[in-house]
């Protein structure tokens, strides 16, 4: 048999495992009930993929089977090319889970009470834990390498066939202040994180400024201020409002940040299994944008990940998604995709995907540098962490997307340091 015909027969046996057939129709259809259906089919691609195979157009049954159906009519293009690589294993810092306290525990409403970081929450989910979607959840919202760094970012602002709307310039630092028994800081027992952002344009954004402290405590609201330089003062904001759309024109909610950041005893939880995807997580370099509206990934490199897959519906009335589906790696617990659907109409309303890179992939590889500051990328070795290089947010129903690279370089706070750098005058008075 010639090589073209046993190709034809291998993509018709991979289709059996399909529950519905691949087309235009399975291409535009958003509705949630379709992408449930996409998640209990079998997942028989990876079976046909080898380390450094270049994916194309004419292997879209194989993407299919490996990316979540409602992101095909957005990832799977005409020119498109997906390199895959080997299914890594990417071990967390050294001493990950020999500093938690031993004292948490979850509440009635599967809120973790007196959790400080150090390690995973949850090192062990089964899959028949009634709460095992919200075990998924606390262990991504504690994994390692979210906080202290410099992260440089671009965004670019588009609407359809690449049309450029707006491009942001700002940076972001952060450090994690809960490291498990003992605080970066004494005295900040309470404190999680605390992060600053400062836009560097465009010229109306331009030395505006926020502040953000995330506390321990899952009842407790956020602090944040955000200061102007026309207003000369920092005003606080309300951190609550997590369902607002972006007020600067990007394509997601303040809820969408990591696949999900709102709060646990808001939301019914369901833990739909495990299923492979692919996935952008530790990519050579950062994004170059393709597909017809330039929103997406293009000549990245994927791997196939087992992922976490959790069911998230909002108990408010008032809230804009109905469902939110969230993909999370079963290793690492990053977010690799997440869809919300519009209250509406079932229909996926924003979608989100990452694209992260492993910090001792830089003994290799170095990712771009920020294209308005340089950065020691050799300072990113032995965290044993991932970074987030950016990610592609898609509001559907604008239609519009937002794409953001990040320039990721790990720093450590000294307590004396943090304690001055994130002080709200500092912030204000551009002391750092």
């Amino acid at each position: 048999m010639s090589g073209k015909y046993l190709k034809a027969i291998s993509r018709a046996l991979l289709l059996t495992g399909v529950v519905f057939s691949s087309g235009a129709s399975a291409d535009s259809d958003l509705s949630y009930q379709t992408l449930r259906d996409w998640i209990s089919s079998s997942a028989n691609g990876a079976d046909h993929l080898t380390p450094g195979q270049h994916l194309s157009y004419a292997d879209r049954e194989i993407i299919e089977s490996l990316v979540p159906q409602a992101a095909w009519k957005y990832y799977i293009f005409e020119d498109m090319d997906m390199e895959v690589a080997a299914t890594g294993t990417y071990p967390p810092p050294s001493d990950w889970g020999q500093k938690k306290r031993d004292d948490y525990y979850l509440d009635d409403q599967a809120v973790l009470i007196n959790f400080a970081g150090g390690g995973f929450p949850f090192p062990e989910i089964g899959g028949d834990d009634p709460i095992a979607a919200q075990k998924v959840i606390w262990n991504m919202l504690w994994r390692p390498g979210q906080q202290d760094f410099n992260m440089p970012m671009v965004a670019w602002l588009r609407s359809e066939h690449g049309k450029l709307d707006r491009v942001f310039e700002f940076a972001s630092v952060s450090a994690t202040y809960a490291q498990g028994k003992d605080p970066l800081v004494p005295g900040y027992e309470e404190v999680k994180s605390k992060s600053i952002m400062e836009f560097r344009s465009p010229r109306d954004m331009a030395g505006t400024k926020s502040m953000t402290i995330e506390y321990i405590d899952h009842y407790k609201e956020d602090s944040g201020w955000m200061y102007l330089p026309s207003q000369r003062k920092p005003r606080r904001t309300l951190s609550s409002e997590r369902t607002a759309e972006s007020a600067m024109g990007m394509d997601n909610i303040k809820e969408d940040g990591l696949g999900f950041s709102g709060k646990i005893y808001e939301n019914n939880w369901t833990y739909l299994g495990k299923r492979p995807v692919l996935a952008t997580i530790n990519v050579r370099d950062n994004a170059e944008w393709g597909g017809p509206h330039l929103w997406v990934p293009h000549k990245a490199r994927w791997e196939v990940r087992d992922s976490h897959v959790i069911l998230i519906e909002p108990k408010a009335d008032n809230h804009p998604y109905s469902y939110r589906i969230v993909f999370i790696d079963a290793e690492t617990y990053w977010t690799h995709w997440m869809f919300g659907f519009d209250r509406s109409d079932d229909q996926v309303l924003r979608m989100s995907q990452h694209v992260l890179k492993y910090s001792e992939s830089y003994k290799t590889e170095s990712a771009q540098q920020a294209p308005f500051v340089k950065q020691d990328f050799s300072q990113n070795l032995s965290h044993n962490v991932f970074l987030h290089l950016g990610e592609t947010d898609i509001n559907t129903k604008k239609p519009h997307a937002t794409q953001i690279n990040c320039y990721v370089q790990k720093r450590a706070f000294s307590p004396a340091r943090a304690k001055q750098f994130f002080s709200l005058r500092n912030m204000t008075s551009g002391r750092r």
